[in-house]
């Protein structure tokens, strides 16, 4: 039997009000975060916020002018 059997044995006889004071016993060491999705959502935002659009680059004229500026070409 692999240990996540043995523990989901142990939990089976458990009776709710037990269940209830492992819960709480472990809470800080495992922290239920239910505000996950909101934090989420703020990090995407300040994503969107720091977004911007790049011009396009016309690759070739900026190395002709990088060669020409670096090495007189």
């Amino acid at each position: 039997m692999s240990t996540k059997e043995i523990a989901f044995e142990i939990f089976n006889r458990l009776s709710e009000k037990q269940l209830q004071g492992f819960i709480a016993l472990f809470s800080d060491m495992y922290p239920v975060d239910d505000d996950d999705a909101q934090k989420r959502e703020r990090a995407f935002e300040n994503l969107q916020k720091l977004r911007r659009n790049i011009p396009d680059i016309d690759e070739k004229k900026e190395l002709d002018e990088y060669r020409t500026m670096r090495f007189g070409i």
